[in-house]
């Protein structure tokens, strides 16, 4: 196999995959496939521009699948996503899966044991977890910059109010299907899920520079008062045990009106660090720096630098593309696998239930034949040689606060 022959299935989403793949030297898309005409036709357009040939078109999963692709992207509704990764590995496809992945215990066994069964792979797209910083986190903590790290911090803060989707594909607020009187309208895929569930985006990246996983949760959840997503709590925190006896803190909102962002910080026993994406740079006090000199600011983005062409999520969708493809080529296991989507994933599903019986802890399985030791993302994302300069932070007054 010269290059990984792959199938896109849901345009909308998938639109980030498809120019993606179409850039990853190690890809050859040779089909896509969406129910709604709006998107397809959105897709062709990208395509054009792009001036490639030879992609087939289609409205149907079955229709792509009959392509024959090596690997199938599952961009699609997220609650069909289980069922359809499973339906791709039987038909003898790789699957590289957008998040969430899997709703529920049972569907993550599933796709878990069709892996085992079929002998394919299964990626998790969490692009999250290829953000630029997050290798130089990586590198210093490894170098003991911080000494121990105890506690850890992520937060999803992303304000979806429009629910209500129709069937050409458009979404609407619960506010404007009452004002505009639309009658053939649904209920998105999100908009009864706990909002602790979609905490892969900020608990992997942490697992990931931490080199560990979650053994047990207590969540709680905050009030129902969103008039536009009634069917979810408008914010959960979770609080993570881990394998190698940290504590991890986890907020997600989908209901609370305020500009979208993710944050992160790491509190260690000699330094911390931190990283706000609506600054785009770190805050970091590591051992060699006293804390009365305050933070030193370290001018590291989302986006990694040795990329050709950077496509979406401030340019970390492509690295899922690269990683996925290169993986496959050479024979190795994908840098975030179903045991790994596991452990993304199933901690957010089982915070759930905690919140459901006022908080109390849940213990998080750990899926695999064997213990989990350690990750292998880092073989296949890199460790960065470099150092970036830092400088004090204070001593640029606009950013202080």
């Amino acid at each position: 196999m010269d290059k990984v022959k792959v199938g896109v299935l849901g345009l909308r989403r998938g639109l980030s995959h498809l120019r993606n793949f179409l850039n990853t030297q190690e890809a050859e898309v040779i089909g896509v496939a969406d129910r709604i005409k709006q998107w397809r036709d959105r897709a062709a357009e990208a395509v054009g521009e792009m001036d490639r040939k030879g992609i087939d078109f289609a409205s149907e999963f079955e229709e792509l699948l009959e392509m024959r692709p090596d690997a199938v992207v599952i961009a699609s509704n997220a609650r069909q996503q289980a069922a359809q990764a499973i339906q791709a590995m039987e038909a003898g496809c790789h699957v590289l899966s957008e998040v969430p992945g899997a709703f529920t215990q049972e569907e993550i066994a599933h796709i878990a044991m069709t892996c085992q069964r079929t002998g394919k792979q299964y990626m998790l797209a969490e692009n999250s977890s290829f953000m630029g910083f997050l290798r130089y986190w990586r590198k210093w903590v490894t170098e003991g910059r911080f000494g121990a790290i105890s506690l850890a911090d992520g937060e999803y803060l992303h304000y979806l109010p429009a629910t209500m989707v129709s069937a050409s594909g458009d979404t609407f607020t619960p506010t404007q299907v009452r004002e505009q009187n639309l009658v053939d309208v649904r209920p998105v895929w999100r908009s009864d899920q706990p909002p602790i569930q979609y905490l892969t985006h900020d608990l992997g990246p942490l697992l990931e520079v931490l080199d560990d996983r979650v053994v047990s949760v207590n969540c709680v959840e905050g009030p129902w008062w969103s008039r536009e997503a009634p069917l979810r709590s408008d914010g959960q925190y979770g609080l993570f045990k881990t394998a190698r006896g940290r504590l991890i803190r986890i907020l997600v909102t989908l209901n609370t009106r305020r500009p979208g962002a993710h944050n992160y910080r790491l509190f260690g026993t000699e330094g911390s660090v931190e990283w706000y994406s609506h600054e785009g740079f770190c805050r970091r006090l590591d051992r060699e720096r006293d804390e009365k000199d305050g933070w030193e600011r370290v001018d590291i983005g989302t986006a990694r630098t040795d990329a050709e062409v950077a496509s979406g999520h401030g340019g970390t969708d492509i690295w899922t593309a690269i990683t996925f493809s290169r993986a496959l080529l050479a024979g190795k296991r994908v840098p975030i696998d179903v045991y790994r989507m596991a452990d993304y994933t199933l901690p957010g599903i089982l915070a759930s239930r905690s919140a459901e019986h006022g908080g109390g802890a849940v213990a998080v399985p750990d899926i695999r034949r064997q213990p989990f030791e350690h990750t292998e993302f880092w073989d296949h994302v890199g460790i960065p040689e470099d150092e970036p300069e830092g400088r004090t932070y204070e001593s640029d007054s606009s950013q202080a606060y």
